[in-house]
């Protein structure tokens, strides 16, 4: 059976010292796993240092869907599934995707094998707990920011209209006065575009020394209300149309 293998590391010196697995050892050990099961491995797709977190900012995770839609490929092997996504979606798609082409799925560490049902079992399971963990870490970073935001800590961008001093935020004056520039603007009707306009004409500057876009205009303004209903975007209507077609 022909088979490619699909490698990843998030940073380009990840090592197994590091908490990590290296390209070289995923390697290794999916060259092993090939052998031992006779698969014939006929190519080798990277991402090094890449995060599992953008699906479209892996080159070679695209690479990847476009070899099993053009259906030369018979098993997809990982060293582990946190390699390609801990993304429950992301694993259920794909093995969605393999499934309907009769792709199988393999993974040296975790004993993952789509081609039977105890296999495909494994696979939900470790989809299931790798996004439990994605969730939790996201959890436990915002409740850290909120505690150390509760100690008077700086955490996050610095609010326009405010400077760092150490770890506590002070009034910056100039960037204050532009504040109530705005809110006054606002206050008396005027749109964001006409305020963004209005800036252009005061020679009033961002922080980085650029022309106000009125999405900036809009983080400065207190209480603002939109205007208009927000539509859905379109991962909502992908996801939408994916969620009737999979039926």
């Amino acid at each position: 059976m022909k088979a490619i293998a699909y490698l990843r590391c998030s940073t380009t010196s990840q090592t197994a010292i590091e908490g990590g697995v290296s390209l070289e050892v995923q390697r290794q050990r999916i060259e092993a796993y090939c052998q031992y099961t006779n698969f014939d491995l006929v190519a080798v797709i990277e991402d090094a240092g890449i995060s599992g977190g953008k699906n479209k900012a892996r080159a070679g995770f695209i690479d990847l869907l476009d070899r099993i839609e053009a259906g030369d490929v018979q098993v997809i092997v990982l060293y582990s599934l946190e390699r390609i996504s801990r993304d429950m979606l992301t694993l259920l798609s794909l093995e969605r995707l393999l499934d309907e082409r009769d792709i199988e799925l393999h993974t040296v560490e975790g004993q993952v094998n789509t081609s039977t049902p105890d296999g495909w079992l494994n696979f939900a399971m470790k989809a299931f707990l790798g996004e439990m963990e994605r969730r939790q870490v996201k959890f436990r970073t915002k409740r850290a920011m909120e505690f150390k935001k509760g100690q008077g800590a700086v955490v996050g961008a610095i609010p326009f209209g405010y400077r760092r001093e150490g770890d506590s935020l002070v009034v910056d004056l100039q960037e204050h006065a532009t504040v109530k520039i705005v809110n006054g603007m606002y206050s008396q009707g005027m749109r964001l575009s006409d305020i963004c306009r209005e800036l252009v004409n005061r020679s009033v500057k961002t922080r980085a020394a650029k022309s106000f876009t009125p999405q900036q205009v809009k983080r400065i303004i207190d209480g603002y209300q939109e205007t208009f209903q927000k539509s859905n975007s379109k991962l909502g209507v992908e996801i939408r149309s994916f969620i009737e077609a999979i039926a």
